[in-house]
């Protein structure tokens, strides 16, 4: 343990040595809020390319819940009532696909994304699903309560941030919305660096951007911290630094730094800070988007493709996020859908991809809208969820569906086909593994690359096989 003894006196910079003890261990540049935040979410807690990818970032809008399936792009209008549900199908911009009358907008704008209805696996929790859909690794276990530890995959945002980096002074690897929690009020695996290390961990927007005040308060420095006192509280924790090598060899210590080095670039980089101002959008294009929180957040991730970010989540949902307005809909499954959930997304959606369209970004952007899985063919039948009533359709992952755009994805693609009910895929079946891989694949990187965990053995990036389909 380090001591500084005495009572009185000054410290090079002019902090006396209270205020250095009240800063905390080597807190020397205190007055920033980012380190407690990043220290606070790591508590919770190959680049090589075969082909020249054309995205440069990706977008990910994750329907935490999972969206279902029979009532928005994969509609069963033979099916008996009670798997076909309440909704009617609408003809869309592509021949041959009916989607939900609840989506009028991306109705006509199917030509502009592609869609896959064969995706596939077998967790029916939503932690350890949402865990298979974000990291491609199949869970150890699928249990209600799987949480988040050291040794997880990491997120493709990690690899990203690690292996293929922005060259701009904005982070590499953006969240939009605090830790997701799911099944057990568990903090959800998937989301975070696991066995990369805390330095990869996205950077999270915990505010909401629809409020009247947003602001990401960790890209400014406090009122009564001025320029100059930030750098002298700065050369005084690099002194400390220099006087004590060996504790650097510190874990804890190291990755406190990270954080700090981290929180000094975000908030000396006025890039960031334009980036993150959503006051410089008009109110027009504000409320194409539409004036909720999922709406401007991924107004908020556009800006961010623009400015150098590599890859951006939006979270729709969580057990502690949005309780009531999420696609977990084991009640009032299609009352939710149709006066608050499907009109929504409609509306977000759409907007995002004509904004890329429209800024010419939509090339060089690959976009996925996706859940963990789908929701049971037959209404009020039990899965997961013994809370699921007649209502509601309960946890589906044996099919389910999701939408890719940009990046050089085949606008208008059909991908792969359901049976007459929609739960189980009878041609050209995928997993999540296979999913991660096409990602890659549209970045450029080598998806058959390995990386090494904790304990440096070697593991592959994913073992799947990009879906091919998407770029035909």
């Amino acid at each position: 343990m380090i001591q500084i003894t005495g009572s009185g006196g000054a410290l090079c910079d002019g902090i006396d040595r209270r205020e250095f003890l009240r800063l905390g261990t080597f807190g020397a540049a205190a007055g920033l809020s980012l380190p407690n935040l990043l220290r606070a979410d790591a508590r919770s807690t190959a680049s090589g390319g075969k082909r020249k990818g054309k995205a440069k970032s990706v977008i990910l809008f994750f329907l935490v819940g999972g969206q279902s399936q029979l009532d928005t792009f994969d509609m069963k209008p033979g099916a008996p009532d009670k798997i076909r549900g309440e909704f009617k199908p609408i003809r869309s911009a592509t021949p041959g696909l009916q989607v939900c009358e609840h989506l009028p907008e991306l109705a006509k704008r199917t030509g502009d994304f592609a869609l896959i209805r064969s995706m596939t696996h077998r967790a029916s929790n939503h932690n350890p699903g949402m865990y298979y859909a974000l990291s491609g690794v199949a869970p150890s276990r699928d249990v209600v309560a799987l949480s988040t530890g050291p040794d997880d995959f990491p997120n493709p945002g990690a690899i990203i941030s690690k292996f293929n980096p922005t060259d701009r002074k904005v982070p590499s690897f953006v969240q939009m919305s605090p830790a997701v929690v799911g099944d057990a009020y568990s903090q959800v695996p998937g989301q975070n660096a696991g066995f990369l290390g805390s330095k990869f961990d996205p950077f999270k927007v915990t505010a909401n951007p629809a409020d009247e005040g947003f602001s990401v308060e960790e890209l400014a420095l406090p009122a009564k911290v001025s320029n100059a006192r930030f750098e002298r509280r700065r050369s005084l924790l690099k002194t400390v630094e220099d006087q004590f090598p060996l504790i650097g060899e510190s874990p804890e210590i190291g990755r406190m730094d990270t954080f700090y080095q981290r929180a000094y670039s975000l908030v000396t980089s006025p890039e960031a800070r334009e980036a993150f101002d959503l006051k410089r959008e008009s109110d027009k294009t504000r409320d194409r988007y539409g004036r909720f929180s999922f709406g401007q957040q991924l107004l908020l991730a556009r800006r961010l493709v623009e400015a150098g970010v590599r890859i951006t989540t939006v979270y729709w949902g969580g057990l502690l996020n949005a309780p009531d307005d999420y696609w977990d809909t084991h009640t009032g499954n299609f009352t939710k859908q149709k006066e608050n959930l499907l009109p929504k997304f409609d509306q977000c959606f759409s907007a995002l991809l004509d904004d890329l369209k429209d800024r010419g970004m939509l090339d060089d952007t690959l976009v996925v809208a996706m859940g963990e899985f789908g929701r049971t063919p037959r209404i009020g039948v039990v899965t997961a969820n013994a809370g699921t009533d007649a209502s509601g359709r309960d946890h589906w992952p044996q099919c389910y569906h999701l939408l890719m755009a940009g990046g050089g994805v085949t606008a208008g693609a059909v991908i792969g086909k359901s049976d007459q009910y929609a739960a189980y895929p009878v041609e050209k079946a995928a997993t999540p593994e296979d999913l991660i891989a096409t990602i890659y694949y549209a970045l450029g990187m080598n998806w058959e690359a390995e990386i090494h965990d904790r304990l440096n053995r070697p593991l592959p990036v994913t073992r799947g096989q990009p879906i091919m389909d998407f770029f035909a």
